[in-house]
């Protein structure tokens, strides 16, 4: 039944409605477009936190993080004009990997609206934030009179988590923040659907049929594995059928990364063997997986993968993406997790497992995971100084708990943890998959670090994304988070200088390497930085040392930054593509890209 009429500002309404939804968390800046209904908090500061970002991109990244690490949402709140638009590098993240966000931006006041106030965009409609934001959010509302905020606030919640999820956002003008009305408030759960979407049954039979009948069968694991929590029925179809198990950036995690099935990433700068596996697959089952350029090689056949040669399984809540990029032999529109389960139930009652560890892929896949280990050891036991990355990561991993959870940014950093870095369960890996914005990792791992205050946090990161959002640490300090930050500093762009050398030719770098006006290096001395944001830190220079470092930062309880001082020259800087990735090249120059892929060596 509906709660009795009662009287109360719109941003008492938001901050209520907040409560019952069980948000913990809204991660905002204060300006003059959102005081009303920041005032609203100051009474129930019990039952939700207000957390201080340094700028807005870094409290939508925080909200982010909470989410990935723990599926609970948490919301964002902004001012008007730049405070609500510094917000959209991080809700374009959340919004290309289909995770669910609020955002709460302060409007202009409903009389005023068109005039031209104070950081109104009002050229060439009033208060236009929102269409601004509109390619990047599920839905978005401005309402005009009080009493719509209850159904506002409801919908918002049902659109972020049907379906497809994504991010929904609320601006809000000033005058209803601060106005009355008496209103009822729903119970969230009468207004919201239930259960889950399953598959044509069908279709499922005849996915079952296909991978029983499959000699080489492999599955691609997307974020909709992780999103579904589903990552327990995808490891049993693949021991129950044999298949070997590779992932998208977003599907890292689906599968412990020590099971014997698992193949390591497919893609551009993919592993020997996850590349191997999915080109001579003959069946693939994707789940949740959008097909992006990195893990196909910009779709180049027989590179990574070969279909339609190898025929595909796609399983997708969203039916726009099957078939979308490859043509799915067998397309399957539903919920990762009712599906899986169908198709295990399936399997286990047409044939029992396979014994799969005496099978021809099975031992090649053994074969090939050497040959990649082999490949990956020069790099991470070089005696070279400045060091690698490759050595940071291995050492790290050695005193890391199992169950940490590693968040990381764009570039070479993202790239070396997701093929070197082993994690052992959903949720342990975040990143940045179809956006890859530089400067997620800094606020994404204090938003991921609230969620998960018994396992450790280690955000990995460079220089450069790190001087885009590091001054986040303050939140850290404030709130007292104790995230771990591994800052891989080369002085550099370092991703972006190995593509120009190695695409464009040896001289044809440019703005990557970090220099002063005499052409002498610069390299910013960050963990001196974070001592003066408060939070405690280290640099480190050989790699003997970062075990130490790291178990130092976890005994703390306190956030921390360990500085790795890596070299930017490579090879010691440089990924290792076992696939391609379609870079244009002016024509003048020549195309080094077939001689680059052609020595590789694999």
């Amino acid at each position: 039944m509906a709660d009795t009429k009662k009287k109360m500002t719109g941003g008492e309404i938001i901050v209520e409605y907040l409560i019952r939804e069980k948000v913990p968390y809204v991660f905002g800046i204060p300006g003059h477009g959102n005081t009303a209904l920041l005032d609203a908090f100051v009474d129930r500061k019990d039952e939700i936190t207000l957390v201080p970002a340094m700028h807005e991109q870094g409290a939508s990244h925080m909200a982010d993080g909470y989410y990935r690490a723990t599926g609970q949402i948490a919301a964002v709140c902004a001012s008007i004009g730049p405070g609500a638009t510094n917000t959209l590098t991080g809700i374009a993240t959340a919004f290309a990997d289909s995770l669910p966000q609020l955002v709460i931006s302060g409007g202009v006041h409903t009389y005023m609206m068109g005039k031209g106030v104070l950081q109104e965009l009002d050229r060439p409609h009033p208060d236009n934030f929102p269409r601004m934001a509109e390619p990047v959010v599920k839905r978005w509302w401005q309402p005009s009179h009080v009493d719509q905020i209850p159904g506002v606030m409801t919908q918002a919640f049902n659109v972020m988590l049907e379906g497809r999820r994504g991010p929904a956002l609320i601006n809000m003008p000033q005058d209803l923040q601060a106005e009355e009305a008496a209103i009822d408030l729903p119970a969230p759960q009468t207004h919201r659907s239930h259960g889950r979407l399953h598959g044509d049954p069908v279709d499922i039979a005849n996915a079952v049929k296909l991978l029983l009948c499959a000699q080489r069968p492999v599955i691609v694991a997307g974020g909709g594995v992780i999103a579904a929590n589903a990552s327990p029925d995808l490891v049993a179809i693949a021991e129950h059928v044999g298949a070997a198990v590779t992932t998208s950036f977003m599907g890292k995690g689906s599968i412990p990364e020590d099971h014997p099935l698992y193949a390591w990433p497919c893609g551009d700068l993919g592993s020997i063997p996850g590349n191997a596996m999915t080109r001579e697959a003959d069946v693939i089952l994707a789940v949740g997986c959008r097909f992006s350029d990195r893990i196909t090689s910009s779709y180049r056949p027989g590179v990574t993968f070969d279909i339609p040669k190898t025929k595909l399984i796609q399983i997708d809540i969203d039916g726009f993406e099957i078939g979308k990029n490859y043509p799915a032999e067998i397309g399957i529109v539903g919920d990762a997790g009712a599906i899986l389960n169908a198709l295990l139930a399936g399997l286990r009652e047409a044939a029992p497992a396979k014994d799969y560890t005496s099978d021809p892929q099975f031992l090649r896949l053994q074969e090939l995971k050497a040959k990649w280990e082999e490949h990956l050891h020069p790099l991470r036991t070089c005696n070279h100084s400045p060091m690698s990355v490759s050595q940071v990561l291995f050492e790290a991993r050695k005193v890391l708990p199992r169950d940490t959870v590693v968040v990381t940014d764009s570039s070479n950093p993202q790239n070396q943890v997701f093929n070197e870095f082993p994690v052992y369960g959903p949720k342990q890996h975040i990143t940045p998959g179809g956006f890859s914005g530089i400067g997620f990792a800094v606020p994404a791992a204090i938003g991921a670090q609230m969620g998960l205050p018994n396992q450790h946090v280690v955000a990995v990161c460079g220089d450069g994304a790190f001087l885009q959002t590091g001054q986040e640490l303050a939140t850290a300090v404030m709130m007292g988070v104790p995230a771990i930050f591994l800052i891989i500093n080369n002085g550099g762009w370092g991703a972006i200088r190995n593509l120009q050398l190695n695409m464009f030719g040896e001289d044809r770098e440019i703005i990557t390497n970090f220099s002063k006006p005499d052409g002498s290096s610069y390299m910013a001395n960050i963990a001196d930085f974070a001592k003066s944001l408060g939070a405690q830190a280290e640099r480190v220079e050989d790699p003997a040392q970062i075990g130490a470092a790291l178990k130092r930062a976890m005994a703390s309880g306190q956030p921390y930054l360990v500085e790795a001082i890596c070299s930017i020259e490579r090879p010691y800087s440089n990924m290792h593509p076992t696939g391609w990735w379609d870079i244009t090249v002016p024509a003048y120059l020549g195309d080094l890209r077939d001689e680059y892929v052609k020595n590789r060596g694999f």
